[in-house]
Parts: structure tokens; sequence; C-alpha cells
């Protein structure tokens, strides 16, 4: 590994930050790989600085202490200790560095990285030119007061060669990214002194803007085959080994008793030959005399082989006709198994295609770029959900993976459950509506399908046409003969309900909005929000109200938008299963939604 301390501008008065490198100092700290800790107190004392140096070397003791522990044990157990410390200075009335204090603590054993944070301070994560900010999971957690807990989570991970881990301080994370120096060290071909110092010139920190940034940037560089290196070398202090020179004191015993053996035998070979002789015509002498006797028996035996032949030859059939199906069935169960790991390749490689379009949108939410973002995620979302039909051995990858997109597509739409709806004290009569029998109807066919009163004036929409017809309010519930008040339907079919706040909002049967002004079709506005509406059935607004609200039931959902159709905020509740109407109060505070015979009102921020 290779370590990049750059600390900018440290005189600063209001702020003390350091930061600690501990490597291993024998075999038994070797088990537990390297520590880094890296600090900032905010608010500083003369003390600050000598604070964080006991902190740090507190850490580094506990740590080291359990070598027979696993690192991740390690880290946990050294952290409690931390958090012991902590409480002790807060009884010894030393409280200046609470709710001041910034602190990444970082352990690395050869590829495992476990870490923990506390404060504002950004730990993350350079692979492949792709940024990822790694502690994010980390910078909500609250501190606990009694006994107090400074340090509650870890974090681990798994390192690859050429990673490179960036810790930064508050502000100077902030002016790198606002320089665009973060990108910039993503981007380089080379990690190295030279360069690294390229990108994050010194003058950069010493006028203008830069010089009244302090902080720490910290790098961690895993090197590439820094871990077979140092077996090469093990293997290189290693010598050849000759099997003759081991084996030597054996093997000689065994040649001389070879030696001697040889030159007996060879002394005892020509009456062995005489013997053998004699032995033989005897044997030829016997073997005429049976030769007669055993014709006769030798064609009975070939009969009796044919005959046993021409049974095997019919068993041999039946087999070979059985291993010639077997064989048609094995070769059918190679092709299919081919065809799943094929079927299974191809799954894999999607897979990995949607993990780099999630990586690649959350490095652009690091650096709150929502807008790159969003497009990402839900091509990532759009890719994934064929996946999840397909059996496949990958399920349970695929699976987390899509709850992870769908997690975060969900945060950037606003997206809040209620578990609790709270319920109004409100009659279900609040949601009727004017009603066709106050008016007298038109010359013309006209179906009063859905209506709206605005300004002392009914309007009724016809579904089936589209037409619209407005009733002018003359007082003492009388009204003016019906007149037609579109005149440009423009892309209109099957709208399904109408909203007023001076122009008219009709949601078209396609879940599209229409809007109208003076008669005349003005803008189509097409819903970009996620969850994807599949049945949005009602419109609501006001003249007064900068927004459009929309009800789709089908996804027990309230849906919030501006009147460009930009999400703004969405409520949704296992609760509401049966919505069939919702109003708007008259400050616009809080919306009312009929749920089956219940009435449920949500406040808005």
């Amino acid at each position: 590994m290779q370590i990049f301390e750059f600390h900018f501008n440290p005189k600063k008065d209001d702020l003390a930050f350091d930061s600690f490198v501990y490597e291993p100092e024998n075999i038994y700290e070797k088990r537990l790989g390297s520590l880094y800790l890296i600090g900032e107190i905010k608010n500083a004392t003369p003390q600050s600085s000598n604070f964080l140096n006991k902190l740090a070397k507190k850490i580094q003791k506990s740590y080291y202490k359990l070598a027979s522990k696993s690192p991740e044990k390690a880290l946990s157990e050294s952290l409690k200790k931390a958090n012991s410390f902590l409480s002790e200075e807060v009884k010894n009335d030393n409280v200046g560095w609470l709710g001041n204090l910034n602190l990444a603590v970082l352990s690395i054993k050869k590829q495992k990285l476990n870490f923990t944070q506390t404060g504002d301070i950004k730990i993350l994560l350079i692979r492949q030119k792709q940024i990822t900010d790694i502690s994010k999971k980390l910078e909500f957690q609250e501190i606990e007061p009694y006994p107090l807990k400074i340090f509650s989570n870890t974090i681990s991970g798994k390192l690859t060669q050429k990673d490179l881990l960036l810790v930064l301080t508050k502000k100077v994370f902030e002016f790198f990214k606002e320089k665009s120096i973060i990108q910039k060290i993503a981007e380089l071909e080379e990690f190295n002194q030279k360069e690294i110092k390229r990108t994050i010139p010194s003058n950069l920190f010493n006028k203008g803007e830069g010089s009244k940034i302090s902080g720490i940037c910290f790098l961690i560089l895993l090197k590439e085959k820094i871990f077979s290196e140092s077996k090469k070398q093990i293997f290189a202090s290693q010598k050849k080994v000759s099997f003759s020179k081991i084996f030597q004191p054996i093997i000689k015993p065994l040649v001389k008793v070879k030696e001697t053996s040889l030159s007996k035998i060879k002394k005892i070979t020509p009456s062995l030959k005489r013997k053998k002789e004699t032995k033989k015509t005897k044997k030829s002498e016997r073997k005429r005399n049976k030769e007669k006797g055993k014709l006769q028996e030798n064609i009975i035996t070939i009969l009796v082989q044919f005959r046993k032949f021409i049974r095997a030859f019919k068993i041999k059939r039946n087999i070979i006709l059985i291993v010639f199906l077997a064989s048609i069935l094995l070769l059918g169960f190679l092709m299919f198994k081919g065809a799943q790991q094929s079927k299974e390749i191809e799954v894999k490689n999607t897979l990995k295609e949607i993990e780099k379009k999630v990586s690649k949108a959350e490095n652009f939410l690091v650096f709150k770029e929502e807008n790159q973002a969003k497009p990402l995620l839900k091509e990532a979302w759009e890719e994934i959900i064929p996946l999840t039909e397909k059996e496949t051995g990958l399920k349970s990858e695929i699976i987390t993976l899509k709850e992870s997109i769908e997690k975060k597509l969900k945060d950037l739409n606003n997206f809040n459950e209620i578990g609790n709806p709270e319920i109004a004290d409100l009659s279900p009569d609040l949601f009727s509506s004017p009603s066709s029998s106050q008016v007298n109807p038109p010359q013309f066919d006209f179906n009063f399908d859905s209506s709206v009163s605005y300004l002392s004036n009914l309007y009724f929409l016809d579904k089936k046409t589209c037409e619209i017809v407005k009733y002018k309010g003359l007082g003492n519930n009388n009204w003016g003969p019906p007149v037609k008040w579109i005149k440009d339907k423009g892309p209109c079919s099957n709208p399904k309900s109408m909203a007023i706040d001076g122009s008219i909002w009709l949601l078209n049967g396609d879940n599209s909005l229409l809007r109208y002004h003076q008669g005349s079709f003005e803008e189509k506005i097409e819903f970009d929000f996620f969850p994807y509406s599949e049945n949005i059935t009602q419109i609501e607004t006001k003249k007064e109200l900068p927004y459009l609200l929309l009800l789709e039931p089908i996804k027990k959902r309230v849906i919030i938008t501006d009147k460009k159709g930009k999400i703004v905020k969405q409520f949704y509740s296992e609760k509401f299963d049966e919505l069939k109407d919702f109003e708007i109060s008259d400050n616009g505070k809080i919306i009312y939604l009929l749920n089956g015979s219940k009435v449920y009102q949500i406040k808005i921020e």
C-alpha cells in the first residue's frame, strides 16, 4: 500500500486536525493489518491536538492487543474502548469536543477493509475511475448519550488491486468538489506521488479561496501485485533439492546386492537348461496320446460355443440399443445443461452491466447530481425486472440489487410510507360533487360524467366525447343556460377526471395530463416519476395552490407534482386499500382521503 497525506493550512485557530498511520510491528500484529485514523476537531482549543493524539493511541493500543481476533472484531472492540475513554472525558468535564469531533478509522488486512466514522468526514472509494461514497451509510447514525456511544456501527468490504481510498475532512471535500479535483484524481491513468501532487498543487491552497480552506486529504492506494510479490520473495529464497543425494545411502547397498545376485545366476544356468530338455521330450509324448482324445472334445466345445455366441449376439443387440438410447438421453442432458450454462452466463453479464449503471448513478448522487443519476437508475430498474422472472442461481443477488435500485429511486422521488395514517373527524359527505339535477340539460346529447365548481360556476365533463359544458352561476342556486366550453379537444381520449384553477386540467385515459385555457388545448404533460403510474383515477388542484394532486388507488398512494408534472412528494400506506375520493383543505395544507367508510388526513409540510 502507498499512503499520501496532505494537511492544508494547519495553523487555523478554530480547527485542529491530524492523521495517524499505524503499521504492524510484529507477526502477531500482522494478523490485524494496518490501522489509519484521520481526525478533526472544530471550534478547537489549545488541548484539542493532544486530545486527538490520546484518542488515536487509545484505539491503536486496544486494536493491536486483540491479535487473536479477526480485524472486524478487533476494530469493534477497540471502538468500545474508545467510547469508554470518551465517556470518562465527559465525566472529567472535557466536553469541548462534543459535537465537534470528526473522525474516520480504517483497518486494512490484505484486501479486507473495515471502517467507521463519526461527524462530517467523507470516505470515498475510487475504482476503475468510478467514485463511490462508502461512508454514506454511517453519516446519519445517532449518538447515544447514556452511556456515551460516539462509534456505533462499522462497515466491511473487499478491496481490489489499484483501488484508491480517499478520506477528506468536510471543507476539503467541498473545495475539491467545487474544483472537480476528486474527478481529476479518479481519471488519473497512474496513481503515484508525482501525478497526485500535480493534480493537487500546493499553490491551490496558498492563494484566493484556497487559502481559507483547512483540513486533510488522506489517500490509500492498493498497489498492483502487492500480494504476489511477497510470495515470489519467499520462493526465491528456497534452494533446489536433489533427490539422488537424499536417497544415496539407501541406493548404494541395493546396487551391490544386484551385482552379486547376477553373478550367481550365470553359474547355475547351464545345468538348469539340461533338466528342462528331458522334461520337454516326456511331455511331448503324453501330448500326442491325448491329442486324439481331445479332438472330439474340441468339436463338441466348438458347437457349444457357437450356440452361446448366437445367444450372446441377441443379448448384445439389446444392450447396444439400450446404450444407444442412453447416449441420446445423455447428449440431450448435456445440450440442456450447456444451454442453461449459456443462459446463466448471459444473466451474469447483464447483472454486471446493471451494477455498473448503479455504481455510476451512486457517483452522481455523491455530488448531488440527481438529474444525472435518475435516468441511469431507471434504465437499471427496467433491465433488472426481466431478470427477476428468470430461474437462475443468481436469484438472491438479483433480488438484492433490485431492492437497492428501488430504494434509491423512491428516495429520489420523495416516496413517504405512512404506517398508521391519521383518521380525520369528518363526514364522507365532504366528498360530494355538484349534481346535474341542479341544472337544465343541454339541447344536445351529453353525459354528466364528472363535475367541478369554480368561481360560482359549474362545469360538467362528458368522458365519451371530451365535451365540457359551463353553467354560469346567477345566485340563489339559479344557473344560466349550458354553454359548450371546449373549442379545441387536442389529444383528449377517455378522460378520467377534471380540475380547475383558471385553466381546466383533464386527466387523460393514458395517465397523461392535458391543460386547456379559455377553451383551447395548451399542453400535454407526461408524468415521469417512480414507482411508475399504472392507473391514476383523479386529479385535484386549486387556484391558490402551486401543485397538483393525483390519486392512484391501485398503488395505494397520493402523488403531489408541480404544475409542470415534476414530482414533489408521494404518500403511501398499506391501509389505503379502498381509496375512493380525495379533497384538499382550503389552505392547501391537509389532504383528506375517503378510504371505504373512513376519512384519513395527511398534513403536507
